[in-house]
């Protein structure tokens, strides 16, 4: 019998769904997420699809949201999927479908593909940031998912300090709030509101006062970066994101960081993302191998 493998990628706008026969991905859908209707929901629109490609041997889940990796329940979520906090996502499929389920934050799952098949392969220690409508990240130190011992479920890179201000309001100086694709896009609304996307803006980056824009927003995502660097001592970050496929974007960044590194750190090594939407599901199918 071949080997039959679900996943799921949970995010806040849509769901990627796939289904691994013998290792290969052999089947991808993806539909609205629609978080607003609640968690419920979200759930069993995965489980319906689950039903229609049974049989399977496992489950792989990867999600928004702060995930125990112990019981597969989500510690924490944010109103973008209200109703999360708290859902035990492990024991709900695997008492529907009673076969093992493994659940997985979404950025860690995205790090663990890149890993397993992408551009992390044969590396024991590095970070994986994603830049998009926010920005998550995930950790590998000696080859294994690096979570933290704190009260937290996982660290929350996109939460770093990147500028210090007395009497600010600690999010408004993380760097997802100033390095974010949203980020980006509110300021280049200020000067021309009918681009709507980065794709849109970079076919527009000879514009000087639009050029002027992201190579701003470029230099505050290298010196996020180098925090990163000078704290975790790792050889390698993977950047991924829609945005950071364009070359202007990639070659700015690597050309910064390389040149703006404090003495000593020289060496570390950036890299594009491989998998793209893809990592999560490649993610989640790499957990179910692991953990079995």
């Amino acid at each position: 019998m071949k080997n039959r493998i679900a996943c799921a990628d949970i995010g806040g706008t849509n769901i990627k769904l796939a289904l691994f026969i013998d290792g290969i991905l052999s089947l991808q859908e993806e539909i609205a997420t629609e978080a607003n209707k609640g968690s419920q929901q979200v759930l069993e629109k995965v489980m319906n699809w689950l039903k229609q490609v049974e049989p399977i041997q496992a489950i792989g889940i990867s999600t928004c949201g702060q995930v125990n990796v112990k019981d597969g329940s989500i510690h924490y979520a944010n109103d973008n999927m209200p109703g999360y906090t708290g859902t035990k996502v492990k024991e709900y499929f695997e008492t529907i479908f009673h076969v093992p389920c493994f659940v997985e934050n979404d950025v860690y799952a995205a790090a663990r593909g890149e890993y397993f098949l992408g551009s992390a392969q044969g590396l024991d220690d590095f970070i994986c940031l994603t830049y998009g409508t926010g920005i998550g990240g995930g950790i590998f130190l000696n080859g294994k998912a690096y979570y933290g011992s704190g009260s937290s479920q996982g660290v929350m890179l996109g939460a770093l300090t990147l500028h210090a201000k007395k009497n600010t309001n600690s999010w408004d100086m993380s760097y997802e709030h100033n390095c974010s694709t949203t980020a980006l896009m509110k300021k280049v609304h200020e000067v021309d509101s009918s681009i709507q996307n980065g794709r849109e803006l970079l076919k527009q980056i000879q514009r000087p006062e639009l050029q002027a824009i992201v190579n701003e927003w470029i230099d505050e995502i290298v010196i996020g970066l180098q925090s990163l660097s000078y704290v975790w001592n790792v050889p390698t970050l993977i950047l991924g994101g829609g945005i950071l496929e364009q070359p202007y974007i990639f070659k700015r960044i690597r050309n910064s960081f390389q040149k703006n590194l404090l003495d000593g750190f020289h060496g570390i090594e950036l890299k594009k993302a491989k998998l793209g939407n893809l990592a999560g599901l490649y993610g989640a199918y790499s957990l179910t191998q692991e953990r079995q």
